[in-house]
């Protein structure tokens, strides 16, 4: 008998249809890998925060990130040429300052939230120093290569898109009328430092619910296609993805689109006037919020980058009671789900197994992923390895 349920399993097995083997098939998630192409190696740095920032015509730049330091190399790792901002001099910029970019002459753009918008050329000769937009309230952004501005073109000017990463002054009260006109973005031409404000929230942004919200709760994180001449933009603190047409003057919203990223717990709005204005966040109200981290275009698709929430609620009930002990935190912080999402233009949402990384984050070149290697946290760093690849989907 049980010779005979052997045999009529195999049959049913072998039996199969090609379309239905087909159909089984099709019904595998794909796999997505970051695998290496090359690397270059760095030596001898004495930096406290050193990270890449871009390759210029087989030049790779470095910065110093709690300074104002710059370092260039070779392809070869080779050192070629250092200097700094510091001081009272033109063109300065502080480790206030986001990461570099690089407009169409191969120079470096650098935005620093203290002294304004600078231009340099790759041995420090300043081309534009720009005074500051807006004085600052709240400040944003930790450490990473992840890229929080993005050089642009539009009828053959080039431009600087960030966010605008200040509670502004304001002359009535803090409320949801505040956040229902706020605009979110600004552009910056860089010959004449002209500055627009774009982008309201959406009718269907949480942040238009009647609550006020903390400020990295809807900083925005964005994208802008050149080729397609589309924006793709999320707040911080709301997983649902807007695209804009830009093809004429103004960005025009086409689609929102809500992800479903695993562990990710939209920000809780608060009664207006429950908040300080332009605080960024308050981690002992409200412990591990979940946060979009970055958002970039690989080919065509678009790569997300997210940190979620723990599942343990009486665990982060103690955090904000203050009766956590340091395992507790510890077992969150390893229970916190993360994840970079490949978003593909179906629609399809795809897990990318990416190998750590310095600061967890990355930077996307042209049809390349650059990224550093985590260094040993127990080891003082005096070399360092930038990686470059392509995603692999299978």
């Amino acid at each position: 008998m049980k010779l005979l349920l052997i045999i009529s399993a195999l049959f049913l097995i072998f039996s199969c249809s090609p379309s239905q083997k087909e159909e089984n098939t099709n019904l595998r998630t794909p796999q997505v890998t970051l695998e290496k192409t090359d690397s270059v190696v760095v030596k001898d740095i004495l930096a406290t925060v050193f990270l890449f920032q871009g390759k210029i015509d087989n030049r790779f730049i470095f910065r110093d990130l709690a300074s104002s330091e710059v370092y260039v190399f070779d392809e070869k790792g080779t050192f070629l040429n250092q200097w700094n901002k510091e001081g009272d001099v033109p063109g300065k910029f502080s480790m206030s300052s986001g990461n570099f970019h690089f407009d169409r002459e191969g120079r470096a753009v650098v935005l620093d939230i203290m002294h304004g918008l600078k231009v340099l050329e790759l041995d420090g000769d300043v081309v534009q120093d720009f005074n500051i937009y807006q004085n600052q309230v709240s400040l944003a952004g930790g450490f990473s290569l992840f890229d929080s501005e993005q050089l642009m073109e539009k009828n053959g000017q080039e431009y600087l898109l960030y966010s605008l990463d200040i509670i502004e002054e304001y002359d009535g009260e803090y409320n949801p009328e505040f956040l229902k006109e706020r605009k979110n973005l600004l552009l910056t031409n860089l010959k004449t430092n002209e500055t627009e404000k774009l982008i309201s929230f959406p009718e269907d942004s949480q942040f238009r619910n009647g609550q006020v919200f903390y400020f990295r709760d809807f900083r925005p994180i964005f994208h802008y296609d050149q080729k397609q001449e589309k924006l793709y933009l999320m707040f911080q603190g709301e997983n649902i993805l807007y695209t804009y047409d830009w093809s004429g003057d103004q960005p025009q919203l086409v689609e929102s689109k809500d992800l479903q990223l695993e562990g990710f717990e939209r920000a809780e709005g608060f009664e207006p006037g429950s908040i300080q204005l332009g605080k960024f966040s308050d981690f002992k109200k409200r412990p591990f919020p979940s946060s979009i981290l970055n958002l970039t275009t690989y080919g065509p698709n678009l790569l997300i980058s997210y940190a979620g929430t723990p599942q343990d609620k009486s665990a982060i009930a103690r955090v904000v009671n203050g009766e956590a002990s340091n395992e507790t935190m510890t077992k969150l912080r390893n229970e916190t789900p993360a994840g970079i999402m490949l978003l593909r233009p179906d629609g399809e949402l795809i897990p990318v197994d990416f190998p750590p990384m310095h600061y967890g984050s990355f930077k996307v070149i042209g049809d390349d992923i650059y990224w550093m290697k985590k260094p040993n946290p127990e080891e003082e760093a005096e070399e360092f390895t930038v990686y470059w690849g392509k995603l692999r989907i299978e």
